[in-house]
Order: structure tokens, then sequence, then C-alpha cells
């Protein structure tokens, strides 16, 4: 079943409890009130005889009750009676029991309940006459004490009766009672027939409304998934063509389909994010495999050509054997340090995520770096340190790859400057840390400064020189990996100046790397 048959269901189920409950609860409040009422009624019509019977008159009203209950139908024709009151003592002159009933019912006919005072509802299928009844019994117990019981015929029309004389009354004896019961039951048909049809119009009442209700939320729900449908297509179509870049229509509203839509667009950032990651990374992974490739052919070829010579040529001279050993050993150490430069990019990379950094003393690594550069600086070169007394500077991160990447600018410096000077320089200001190494070397060209940082670039000018193309392509990046940059500044002729940027810090304490993002580790290939 469809999302939308589901959701019509499910009003269609709440609207259909929600009538339920009002229907129920509506009978039977018009249930209980119309039996309540009409039983109040029929009580307060049979408390009235109650009276009548068990008054101080209540042995005449007995004896003569036959008349009193004939006019009960006339104005009530739903009211029933049985009156069962024996006379005591038996086989009294002109006094005799009394057994009255409802015209066309029996003796028997109407139930039996308890005589408490209260009326009692009696189903049809409970009775003989096969009708809902509302029974109320009580007890006849009539002495006759001083009653004296007229029995003068009736007079019609306003004319006033004559005093009454011994010649009209009957002889009782003070000890005579009646002892019996009377019954009176009302009829409840009109009342179940007027439940009746108010059940029949709460039914047809409430199909009605879930008839409309049915046809108004499949309208209401076409409308509310429109919005999903239109989401539904551009997904299936971003996902067929595989556009990242393409968004899902938005609105200024407020409410959930809004706020999806919002939240699936910028899962599709993030997936234009990452899917640019991922081609940017695997570009670089095979312009590295290639150039990595190719400079490791460069060597080989080399020693593979000296190797054949010396083979091919057993007895050649000696200042060509030696030349050809010279070669191989030249070439087997410019793999050996391509190789460690491609390990040490492979170790930083793979070290990128949760390393632990330490406070490093930045002024003690760059005098280190002072010393071994003055020992290797070629003749005609001199290595100055500026200021000679170097400020007091700490920086968060791991020292061999700081003194990897500062190292990589001072040699760098060596292999480019022949004569002249390297200037060396620590400062600290704004809360960075800022080391210049400053060189009177060849120079870079202004079109070349932007690839300089690249993996495996080297200009023309410097394709036959000693290096691997890798040296400032890992000082960037342990330099973007403390959350710092490097930059470079040259003239062609003149010399260059690369300065490294680090945040600077004034306590000792270890921290965790923060994460790499894999752009990040591959951002030096493409700076």
């Amino acid at each position: 079943m469809s999302f939308r048959g589901r959701l019509v269901l499910a009003y269609l189920a709440l609207l259909a409890l929600t009538l339920a409950a009002f229907g129920v609860g509506v009978y039977a409040y018009v249930d209980t009130r119309l039996h309540r009422d009409l039983v109040s009624a029929f009580e307060a019509q049979a408390k009235q005889y109650a009276r009548l019977v068990g008054g101080p008159s209540g042995y005449s009203n007995v004896w003569r009750i036959k008349q009193n209950l004939e006019d009960e139908p006339r104005r009530l024709p739903s009211l029933y009676y049985a009156v069962d009151a024996r006379h005591l003592p038996q086989e009294t002159k002109d006094f005799k029991d009394v057994s009255v009933t409802s015209a066309g019912l029996t003796d028997d006919a109407l139930p039996k309940v308890p005589a408490d005072g209260k009326a009692h509802l009696v189903p049809a299928k409970s009775n003989a006459l096969g009708r809902p009844l509302a029974v109320y019994q009580l007890s006849i117990n009539a002495t006759a004490g001083n009653t004296v019981i007229l029995v003068r015929p009736r007079t019609s029309g306003p004319r006033q009766r004559p005093p009454a004389t011994d010649a009209d009354t009957l002889a009782v004896n003070p000890s005579d009672k009646y002892q019996g019961s009377l019954t009176l039951a009302r009829d409840l048909r009109d009342l179940e027939a007027s439940l009746s049809v108010l059940r029949k119009i709460l039914v047809a009442g409430g199909l009605t409304v879930l008839l409309i209700g049915a046809v108004v939320s499949w309208a209401l729900a076409a409308g509310l998934l429109r919005p999903l449908g239109r989401m539904r297509a551009a997904a299936q179509r971003i996902g067929d063509e595989r556009d990242f870049a393409s968004r899902l229509p938005d609105d200024d509203r407020r409410d959930e389909i809004s706020r999806l839509s919002k939240s699936f667009n910028q899962m599709l950032a993030e997936l234009e994010q990452s899917h640019d990651d991922l081609k940017t990374t695997l570009d670089a992974q095979r312009r590295f495999v290639g150039d990595a490739s190719h400079e490791l052919r460069t060597p080989m070829t080399a020693i593979r050509t000296n190797l054949e010579f010396l083979a091919r040529v057993p007895g050649a001279r000696e200042e060509d054997r030696s030349a050809a050993l010279h070669d191989i050993l030249a070439e087997m150490r410019r793999m050996e340090a391509l190789v460690g430069d491609l390990l040490a990019l492979a170790r930083l990379e793979a070290t990128a995520v949760g390393a632990v950094r330490r406070a490093v003393r930045l002024d003690h690594l760059l005098a280190d770096i002072h010393r071994d550069a003055s020992r290797l600086a070629p003749r005609g070169v001199e290595v100055r340190l500026k200021p000679a007394r170097l400020p007091h500077v700490w920086v968060s991160g791991d020292r061999d790859d700081l003194r990897r990447a500062v190292w990589n600018l001072v040699d760098n410096a060596l292999k480019y400057t022949t004569a002249g000077h390297i200037e060396l320089r620590l400062a600290v200001g704004d809360g960075m840390a800022e080391l210049e190494v400053r060189d009177s070397g060849i120079g870079i060209a202004e079109v070349d400064q932007r690839h300089v940082f690249d993996r495996f670039w080297r200009s023309q000018r410097t394709r036959g020189m000693a290096g691997s193309g890798l040296g400032l392509a890992i000082t960037k990046w342990v330099a973007q990996a403390h959350g710092g940059m490097v930059l470079v500044e040259s003239v062609l002729g003149e010399g260059s100046v690369f300065t490294l940027r680090l945040p600077a810090t004034s306590a000792r304490r270890s921290v965790r790397r923060p994460r790499t993002p894999a752009r990040q580790a591959a951002s030096p290939a493409h700076s």
C-alpha cells in the first residue's frame, strides 16, 4: 500500500475513533437521561398509589381500588396494573378479595419485582408481555380501624350530595384488613423506538462523515505529499545523472517538509564536497604514482645503463669504469633520497589523525638546524642567525615533523645558493610564530612560484640538479597539519624568502592533533 493510502487510512481510523467515542457518549447520555426522567415520573405516580393504600383511608381505597384504576389507562395508555389483595377474615359479608388487572392481561402477566419503593427496568425477553417495562411493586397491608365505607351511588352534575345516613354505610369490623400487592408497569416501547431512531441517525451520520473525510483526506494527502514527490523525482534524477551539484527546490516555509528539503540539500552539499575531494585525491594519487614512477625510472635507467656498460665491456678503461661506478652511486643516492621522501610523506599522511602534539621550543630547533647548515654550507656561503639571541617561542606539534619541514627549506637554500648568504630568522607576534629562510641564490621565476609546493614539481632550470621534488611539498603539508602555512617570495637571480607561520603557544602541554581532512592531506599536490 502506498504511503498516501496509509496516511488516509490513519486519518480515517482517527476520525472513526473520534466519531465512535462521540456517538457512544451522546447515545449513553440521552439513553440515561430519558430512562431516568421517565422512571422518575413513573415512580412519583406509583408512590401516589402507595400513599392511597397505606394511609388512614387505605382500607376503603383498596376496597374501591378498581374504580380508581379504571381511569389510568385512559389517562396513561401505556400504564398496566395488577392488584391482588385478600380480605381478612375470609367469608365476610360485603367484603371479598380484590383482584384487578388491566384489560387484556392475565393475572400473572406482569413480572414480580422487589417491593423496595423503586421502579425496576425489565427487558422485553424477561416478561410475558414481550415489551420493555418499568415495574413498580408495593405491598398492601391496610387495616379497617375506624373506616366508614359509603355505598351511596355516584351522581353526576354539580348537585350537592345530601348528608350520609346509616343506610348508606357498610358495617366494618375495626380488625378487618386487606393484605396483598399492587403492581404497576410502564411500557417503554416508545422510548426504545426513539432511542432506535437516535442510533440510526448517529450511525448514518458517522458513515456520512467518514465518507466525506475519506474524500477530503485523500485530496489533502495528495497536496501534502506533492513536495515529497518532487523530492523523490529530484533525488532519482540526481542519482541517475550523478549530478551532486543539483539541489532540491526549497521555499521559506518552516514545516517538516521544508526542513527535510534543507537537510537533504545539506547532505547533497556534503556529498558534492566528498565527491570532489575523492576525485581530487584520486587525481593526486594517479599523478603521484605517475610522477613517482617517472622519478624512479630515471635513476634506475641510469643504473641499468651503467651496469650494462660494465658487463659488456669488461676491459673498459679505468677512468670509464670509475665514471660509471660514480654515476651508479649518484643515482642510488638520488633513489635513496627519493624513497626516503616518499616514505616520510606516507608516514606523515598515515599519522594525520590522532597524532599527539607536544610543546616544542622552535628557537632551540632553529638553533640546531643553524649549526647543521653551517657545517654543510658550501664554500663561499655564510649561514646567519637573526637575531643572534632568538626569542623563546613555543609551538604545539611534532618535533620531528617540524624539523623536517624547516630543514627542507634550509636544504633548498643550500642547494640553490652557490655564493652569498642564508639568513634564518625567528619572530613571534599576534599569536603566530614566523620563521623565515632567506637566501641570495638563483631565485624562482614568478610563473613557477605557484608550483613550487607541488609534489615532484621542478623547474626547467633545476631539472639536472639534486633533489626529488618532494621537500617543499612535505613542508607545506606539515605546516597545514599544524594549523599554519608556508609562503614564498622570490626574484629571479636575486634570491628567495620562504616564510613558515605556525600558531604559537605558551603552555607546555600535550594535545592530540586535530583530524586532518582528506582534501587537506592531499593539498600539497594542488596548492
